[in-house]
């Protein structure tokens, strides 16, 4: 599967790659826009800057440096172009890893409860204190919660404006002190059944001896919390090169706070906008923009712009029937537009697990070759150039053909008020999906069962085929 190779800066770029300045730089731009190779650029200089003062103080020691990404996949996408910018030479201890991975090291317990077993845990403490919420938001709100606000401040949650959430449902102050004694009781059994959840690591990370990182790069900021934020600075050293990459626009995560809150001076930080799409055709763009259309947004976000697009392809294609007229209106497009020992194809779903059973069948009776990367740390490296991924999972990666089937109700349920957290989330997720093709789109549904989300296609940017 191909990887990141070694760009060249363009000239937008080139007046960030060039910045050597410590402190905070913190990189905004739209999907397509090179954020994350900037940044992995950037770190050359940053590299060579911090080798160059070790010289001239006589300092053994490496450089110390960090690439952090929210997913494993991504994780492994940039890794080789993160080693081959800041290692060039020698004289640089690079780390690159998921925040959570990085951040177990502090943990006297590696025992995190599971995910549905959270749920269940959540959902029963909250029916005692009578919370008319669904257990999936209810669990989002909390992780919100504790995300944001440090384990000691929890009650300022009370009066706060809920920042990064959607206005419904609205959680009054009675509700919120109602989730505040669950969270509570939450804790407590967490203790005794000796168990932790991931705002414990991210508490432990913070409470531990300070690394003394002289550069960090996190990519997709947006998807880290507050407190993971504060628990990075605090294994900064000083002085440091603190590069954030960020557009809130693909948030995905219940995730919300000011840079303030996170202990970023935004007045002293370094600011730069991405304005460039390099990935994207245009009618691509304005597939992506349609989706996300009337979407408030905070200077962190950038909404995909057709206008910065240079380059025209077909418009996606919109396949509406069953299911396997989907799948074999795709694999028949494989066969005769796509060349596989150039090109790249990503089936991707809102969902994992049994949702692409059918594709692989399909796949393997077609003698098509494919890798499963969701959640993979290590990047396959060989000529297989389709890959099945959950959207999640393809946050960062780019693709020449996007392909995107049975978008339904089911893998992508929310409420129909617009101003729905959950619904906004996945209009994010959706675009950002379709984002990231750099040749061609196909989406498919069935009419009958189909995603509240299609209503955002916009039929200018479209072809639509009837199965």
């Amino acid at each position: 599967m191909k990887v990141l190779g070694s760009p060249k800066a363009t000239e937008e770029q080139l007046r960030i790659v060039a910045d050597t300045r410590t402190g905070t730089e913190i990189i905004r731009g739209a999907a397509g826009s090179g954020k994350t190779t900037t940044a992995l650029l950037r770190l050359r200089n940053l590299s060579d800057m911090f080798k160059a003062r070790h010289v001239r103080m006589h300092i053994a020691a490496p450089v110390k440096a960090l690439v952090l990404t929210y997913n494993r996949t991504l994780c492994g996408y940039v890794e080789a172009l993160a080693r081959q910018q800041a290692a060039s030479g020698g004289g640089v201890d690079l780390e690159v890893s998921t925040f959570a991975q990085w951040a177990m090291r502090f943990t006297t317990s590696t025992n995190v409860i599971e995910y549905e077993a959270r749920l269940t845990a959540l959902g029963r403490l909250a029916r005692k204190v009578d919370i008319k919420l669904s257990s999936t938001f209810l669990s989002s709100e909390i992780e919100y919660v504790r995300g944001r606000f440090a384990p000691g401040d929890y009650a300022s949650y009370l009066d706060a404006e809920r920042t990064g959430r959607g206005i419904a449902p609205r959680v009054e102050k009675p509700t919120r002190e109602k989730i505040l004694s669950v969270i509570e009781s939450y804790d407590k059994e967490l203790v005794a059944d000796k168990k932790i959840d991931w705002e414990d690591v991210t508490a432990a990370a913070a409470a531990a001896d300070s690394i003394g990182y002289q550069i960090v790069v996190v990519d997709e900021a947006q998807d880290f919390s507050a407190n993971q934020i504060r628990a990075l600075r605090h294994h900064l050293a000083e002085p440091h090169a603190l590069t954030l990459v960020v557009d809130t626009a693909q948030r995905l995560y219940p995730r919300g706070y000011t840079w303030k809150e996170a202990g970023i001076d935004a007045t002293q930080a370094q600011f730069y906008r991405l304005s460039k799409n390099h990935r994207n055709t245009i009618e691509i763009a304005a597939f992506a923009a349609g989706i996300v259309a009337g979407l408030k947004l905070d200077d962190d976000g950038t909404m995909p712009d057709l206008t910065k697009a240079t380059s025209h392809g077909p418009k996606p294609i919109v396949l509406k029937g069953k299911y396997n007229k989907q799948l074999s209106a795709a694999i028949g497009y494989i066969k005769k537009k796509v060349n596989l020992k150039t090109e790249t194809v990503a089936f991707l779903k809102p969902l994992g697990g049994g949702w692409f059973d059918d594709i692989k069948q399909r796949l393997d009776d077609e003698g098509l070759g494919y890798e499963d990367i969701t959640r993979e740390r290590n990047w396959a490296n060989n000529d297989v150039n389709i890959v099945l991924s959950t959207m999640h999972s393809a946050k960062g990666l780019e693709f020449d053909h996007v392909i995107i089937l049975g978008l339904n109700q089911v893998n992508t349920p929310h409420d129909s008020d617009v101003d729905d957290d959950q619904h906004q989330t996945l209009r994010r997720l959706l675009a950002m999906a379709v984002a990231r093709a750099r040749k061609s789109v196909i989406v498919g549904y069935k009419p009958s069962e189909a995603s509240g989300l299609v209503k955002y296609f916009d039929a200018a940017t479209i072809d639509s085929l009837e199965l």
